[in-house]
């Protein structure tokens, strides 16, 4: 093999660099050793003490986090470590990107820790960076993080809120995912529970699963944390109003920049932590065999409103007085607009209601003269301050059964609809003027799902109480129902004693029909809303109302002509049910208490438009005569 040289350069450039690296260390050497030889008679202790300051100070820099933790667990009742530091396994769904502004913070807070220099807060959702800023604040303060477990990725929204539950338990008896609850030693307690909640602010932020746990987390962690007369205070780091009925407004002790305080009401919160997670079970069993009754009867009252139009006076008049029947002495409270005469007052104060005159409120993104204009004007139901809770009711209804174990429920409790969402139809609400603030501030922001009020109050209020639907029994038959469930519906609707607590009436009214037969069959559009069983039971109850008050269910002139040229158009169809074969025998029809009676003339004229005159209009039909229900 044949041999490598080194050139004799390169040898002496290596040489150089050898000779001059060990002049460097040689020097080093010497000063080493004339150090020694300076210091050898201390025993070199200064060098000793050199060396043991630096590994001192390597040991405690990589033992910081250890000792750290150390600290929080001998000082924290609450404390998840590995949350803190293991940032790699976030979940996405409970991350905030809300900014902590803590000038905001301590301003909330700072009333709170006057009175208690050594405050014990509770973190939740915090991280370990935030935690630092916290002890810096409130130095006298004890501070602990509050370990909580990530709900699973199955839970979703729609398994707490589902479209359908087997209320009546046939197949199957409902029930809810749970969510891990707060983990802490037992007995421990805090004076603050301080929370970081997520917020998208895109559509249906406020559906979010995360932001509901962490909320329920808080709310726990205050029951769990009241004593006696101690004051416990939750703390809301967020972008977006935390849940309204959770957390009312009214408990809202300071709000600066996205810093909410709140004093809950513990009592009230235990209450509320007692119901379903969501609507995937029912707050009220069907079968129960007991109902809950409320205390104060005196600040308890039924309401409906009246606004824009007279055609429900006779539906609020009928409604009044089958409460009456049912056997509740409740208050009935009717808010009404100056669309309503005084005539149509006298008479609904007679049913029993107590008449308060409102303003109207109106629908922002609804077009002028549309029927749900004006329909935001139910939101004036939580000015009803002089009352604690109010069942609110369509007029559009009829109360088989005594309901006043419903006062005894939070806001938001009612009957599903469909999706996630609840019907509005029946409601408890409780009344607060701040709610009413809370809700005409978002009016240009939120797009109502269906351009009402029911579309409104569901992206307000999303965490809400299910009832069973008996308790807001729809009138309608959906397209897929076989006929096994058409004759148990049917059975229902004329059950006596009744098995349904609240008949809601779709469709076109019994009271705007001739008592003969439900008029919805005449229409195509809407015969899934006809029941002549249903609407039999509508008159039973009308009939029991002294005379005076069916005075105000009589028909005008151009409802008439409207419900022939209905029947008219069904004959022409030769509609198989038939009904428009009846002859009618209603006594309204011969009944006037208008200046012009002669409603067969306006048949003559249907459709003309240069006989249509404001002293003799065309009829409408009786699709644009009815208000839809909301």
């Amino acid at each position: 093999m044949e041999q490598r040289h080194r050139p004799a350069a390169a040898a002496d450039d290596t040489t150089k660099r050898r000779a001059t690296k060990s002049k460097s260390f040689k020097d080093v050497e010497n000063y080493e050793v004339l150090v020694l030889e300076k210091n050898c008679g201390c025993k070199f202790k200064s060098l000793r003490y050199l060396l043991i300051a630096i590994v001192s100070a390597t040991f405690l820099t990589l033992l910081t986090p250890t000792l750290y933790e150390r600290q929080l667990q001998s000082s924290s009742r609450y404390v998840d470590v590995d949350w803190i530091w293991d940032k790699t396994g976030a979940d996405p769904r409970y991350v905030s990107s809300a900014d902590v502004q803590w000038a905001d913070v301590y301003t909330a807070i700072e009333d709170v820790s006057a009175g208690n220099r050594e405050l014990k807060i509770g973190l939740l959702n915090f991280n370990s960076t935030e935690y630092g800023s916290w002890s810096r604040i409130l130095p006298e303060s004890h501070v602990s993080i509050v370990r909580l477990e990530h709900a699973k990725d199955s839970i979703t929204w729609p398994k707490l809120y589902p479209e359908w539950i087997d209320e009546e338990e046939e197949s199957e008896i409902p029930s809810c995912p749970s969510f891990p609850e707060p983990n802490g030693r037992r007995g421990a307690w805090f004076d603050v529970i301080a929370v970081k909640l997520p917020c998208t602010r895109v559509a249906g932020w406020s559906r979010d699963v995360a932001r509901l746990h962490l909320q329920l987390s808080a709310a726990k962690l205050a029951v769990a944390s009241s004593r006696g007369n101690r004051k416990v205070h939750v703390l809301f780091v967020t972008d977006c109003f935390p849940i309204p009925n959770l957390f009312p407004c009214k408990n809202l002790v300071k709000h600066e920049g996205n810093a909410w305080l709140y004093r809950p009401d513990l009592k009230a919160v235990r209450e509320k932590l007692r119901l379903p997670v969501g609507s995937c079970e029912l707050a009220i069993p069907l079968k129960a065999k007991a109902r809950l009754f409320s205390v104060d009867r005196r600040r308890e009252a039924y309401a409906t409103i009246l606004h824009s139009a007279s055609e429900y006076v006779c539906g609020a008049i009928t409604a009044a007085q089958s409460i009456r029947q049912a056997g509740s002495t409740r208050d009935l409270v009717i808010l009404v607009d100056n669309t309503i005469s005084d005539h149509h007052r006298r008479g609904l104060e007679a049913a029993g209601w107590k008449v308060r005159i409102i303003e109207r409120i109106r629908n922002p993104k609804a077009e002028r003269d549309a029927y749900n204009e004006w329909n935001y004007s139910k939101f004036r139901l939580w000015q009803l301050t002089d009352y604690d809770k109010i069942i609110f009711i369509d007029a559009d209804l009829l109360i088989l059964r005594n309901v006043d174990f419903l006062f005894a429920m939070p806001e938001i409790t009612a009957t599903g609809n469909n999706a996630t969402l609840f019907n509005s139809g029946v409601m408890v609400i409780e009344p607060s003027n701040c709610t009413f603030q809370l809700l005409m501030e978002h009016i240009n922001e939120i797009t109502s799902y269906n351009g009402g009020d029911q579309g409104y109050l569901n992206e307000i209020f999303t965490w809400w109480h299910r009832i069973p639907k008996h308790m807001n029994f729809l009138k309608h038959f959906w397209e897929g129902d076989s006929e096994e469930a058409k004759a148990k519906k049917t059975q229902l609707f004329g059950a006596d004693p009744p098995n349904l607590y609240v008949l809601h009436y779709l469709g076109l009214k019994p009271w705007l029909c001739f008592r003969d037969y439900d008029c919805n069959w005449n229409n195509f559009m809407m015969r899934e809303f006809a029941s002549d069983v249903a609407h039999s039971r509508w008159w039973k109850t009308h009939d029991k109302m002294p005379r005076k008050l069916q005075s105000y269910c009589l028909l005008r002139t151009r409802q008439k002509a409207g419900l022939e040229w209905d029947r008219r158009q069904a004959e022409k169809a030769n509609l198989e049910d038939g009904h428009w074969r009846r002859n009618i025998t209603d006594p309204r029809l011969k009944t006037c208490f208008e200046k012009f009676c002669f409603w067969e003339s306006m048949l003559w004229h249907w459709g003309e438009a240069k006989n249509q005159t404001k002293s003799n209009p065309a009829p409408a039909t009786p699709a644009t005569m009815s208000l839809s229900s909301s």
